[in-house]
């Protein structure tokens, strides 16, 4: 019986290893950075932490509604959401190199500004760390928070006359 030489086998699968992470794969996790502004416009705190997602590429609404109700009180401060940013590398790896020369072509940061799924794009291994969420957190201050509208009301010289109703006689509509 003759044995099959599959040592070639193995050394692709060597050499194959030091390319596994220039490979596509899908978003599992994000890191999730508040950042929590004062009311005089002065960044007062970073906190980090890192999600797994529950459906891979996609932050739901539920849970993207959860992080942000959690975290709007912090140090017996209230917060207000200012901002959400997902910034997502979804280079291919035949992109890598370009990225490299010319980075300036490439925006990975998106405005989030509706509270419905996240979706991220397929990340090359190397860039997995760097998918994330920003929630940009402003200071409520409880002086500030009254009413600022002003009511307007309108006076008219003749308001009598706007107030009663003209009223055509009878006869006048019957004849017509």
């Amino acid at each position: 019986m003759e044995v099959l030489d599959t040592e070639w086998v193995s050394d692709f699968e060597d050499k194959e290893k030091s390319y596994n992470d220039f490979y596509q794969s899908r978003v599992q996790s994000l890191q999730i950075y508040k950042l929590y502004v004062k009311s005089d416009c002065i960044l007062d705190k970073v906190k980090e932490y890192n999600y797994k997602l529950h459906i891979p590429n996609c932050l739901t609404k539920k849970e993207l509604i959860e992080m942000i109700q959690n975290k709007k009180h912090d140090d017996g401060l209230d917060y207000k959401l200012l901002s959400i940013l997902k910034y997502n590398v979804d280079l291919k790896p035949e992109e890598v190199k370009k990225y490299i020369l010319d980075e300036k072509k490439y925006g990975f940061i998106d405005n989030i500004r509706e509270l419905q799924d996240i979706y991220f794009y397929d990340t090359i291994t190397i860039f997995k760390g760097l998918n994330s969420i920003f929630f940009i957190y402003y200071e409520l201050n409880k002086k500030i928070k009254q009413n600022k509208t002003k009511k307007i009301y309108i006076k008219s010289h003749n308001s009598k006359h706007l107030r009663t109703t003209k009223r055509k006689p009878l006869k006048d509509t019957i004849s017509n």
